[in-house]
C-alpha cells in the first residue's frame, strides 16, 4: 500500500516534466525597428555685394544663386545679401572675406586694391580706352589676382569682366581739364584719387549706398562710376550731366573663402564655377549693351549726355602717365610686374 502511494506523486512528477518539455519554446523577442537614416546637412552660403537689387548685376547674381540652389537640389543654398546690407564696407570685403565673415563676394575690385595692389590696375585712370581693351587686360591680369588673393585665404572662381566703362557724372559741363578743378568728386579707389588730386579735384570717400544723399545735400559734386551706377542712385534727380569718356575701368569676379571652397565638396566646388562662368559671360556682354539701354533712359530722364573732343582724354592721360610710373614704383612686386605687361601690350 505504502509503494503505490509514492508511486503517486512520482508519476505526477513525471507527467508534469513531460508536459514541460514538449511546451513550444517561448518566442524571441521583436528585433529593434531600423534607425531612420540621417537626412544630409544643407550647406548654406552667404553671398555679400554692395550692389543694390536695382542694378542689373544684382540681377545676374541673383540668377546665380538660383541655379547653382537649383542644381544642388537642396543640399547646397546660397543666399544673396545686396546694398552691403551686412554691414561691411567695400574697401573692407577682402578683409572680412579672408576672415570667413561671409562664404562669397562680389565687389568692385579696384575697391580693394589698397590691400591687394594689382587688383588696382584695370582702374588706373586714362589707362584702358575702351572695354576691349579692358578684356585683353584682363587676360593677363587674372593668373595675378588669383595668386595675391590666395596670400589673403580668398579663392578667386570662375572668370572675371569688366563693368561698363567708367565715367563722371556731375553738377555742371566737363569738357576739358580745367572744369575739373576745385570740384568735390566720389573716387572709389586709391588710384582715381592720385590722377583726380593732381588735376585738383577735392576728392572723399563714401560708400556707394550714402551717393545719393551726399548729392542731395551739395557734399558732393561729382561722382565716377559706371551707366549702371547713375541709374543705381537715380543720378537724373541729383546730378545734371554725363560726361562719356573713359576715366577708367573698373572689374569684378566671384570670390570665395578659401576655407570654406576647400571644405565645399566637388560636385558643388563645379556647379559654382560654372554658373561663375556662365555669370561673367553675361556680364561681359552687359558691359556693352548696358550703355546703349542705360543713356536712353538717363537722357529720356533729363540728364545731359556730353561727349568731350579726344582731347580731354589725351589731357588726361599726360597727367596719368607719371602717376602710373610712380604707383609702379611704389607698389613694386607683382603688381608693378603685370602693370609693365599690360602697358607692354597696350603700348602705353
Amino acid at each position: 500500500m505504502k509503494k503505490r502511494i509514492l508511486l503517486i506523486p512520482l508519476a505526477l512528477l513525471l507527467a508534469v516534466s513531460l508536459v514541460a518539455c514538449a511546451a513550444p519554446a517561448p518566442a524571441p523577442a521583436p528585433a529593434p525597428a531600423p534607425e531612420e537614416p540621417t537626412p544630409p546637412s544643407v550647406i548654406e552660403w552667404t553671398l555679400d555685394t554692395y550692389w543694390p537689387v536695382t542694378i542689373y548685376c544684382a540681377e545676374g547674381a541673383q540668377e546665380f544663386c538660383d541655379r547653382v540652389n537649383e542644381r544642388s537640389e537642396g543640399g547646397f543654398v546660397i543666399t544673396p545679401v545686396f546694398g552691403s546690407a551686412l554691414g561691411v564696407k567695400g574697401p573692407d570685403v577682402a578683409v572680412a572675406l579672408g576672415e570667413g565673415v561671409f562664404e562669397l563676394a562680389y565687389t568692385a575690385f579696384p575697391y580693394i586694391a589698397v590691400d591687394i595692389p594689382v587688383l588696382g590696375i584695370l582702374g588706373l585712370p586714362a589707362l584702358f580706352h575702351n572695354i576691349p581693351e579692358g578684356l585683353l587686360g584682363l587676360n593677363i591680369l587674372t593668373p595675378y589676382y588669383r595668386s595675391e588673393l590666395e596670400k589673403r585665404n580668398i579663392k578667386q572662381v570662375g572668370s572675371v569682366f569688366p563693368f561698363p566703362k567708367q565715367l563722371i557724372w556731375s553738377k555742371q559741363p566737363i569738357t576739358e581739364i580745367e572744369d575739373m578743378k576745385g570740384l568735390t568728386f566720389r573716387g572709389f579707389s586709391a588710384e582715381m584719387t592720385l590722377v583726380l588730386e593732381e588735376v585738383g579735384v577735392i576728392v572723399i570717400s563714401i560708400p556707394m549706398p550714402e551717393v545719393y544723399t551726399a548729392l542731395e545735400r551739395g557734399m558732393l559734386d561729382a561722382i565716377i562710376g559706371s551707366v549702371a551706377s547713375a541709374q543705381a542712385v537715380n543720378a537724373w534727380e541729383v546730378l545734371d550731366y554725363g560726361i562719356d569718356f573713359t576715366f577708367a575701368l573698373a572689374d569684378t569676379g566671384l570670390i570665395t573663402n578659401k576655407d570654406a571652397w576647400e571644405a565645399l565638396p566637388a560636385e558643388y566646388q563645379l556647379i559654382v564655377t560654372e554658373e561663375a562662368d556662365r555669370f561673367a559671360v553675361w556680364g561681359k556682354l552687359q558691359a556693352v549693351v548696358q550703355e546703349e539701354v542705360a543713356w536712353v533712359m538717363l537722357t529720356e530722364k533729363g540728364m545731359t549726355k556730353i561727349t568731350p573732343s579726344p582731347q580731354l582724354f589725351e589731357d588726361m592721360a599726360k597727367v596719368a602717365t607719371p602717376i602710373w610710373d610712380a604707383w609702379a614704383q611704389e607698389k613694386g612686386g607683382v603688381a608693378a610686374e603685370a602693370l609693365a605687361e599690360v602697358r607692354e601690350v597696350l603700348g602705353r
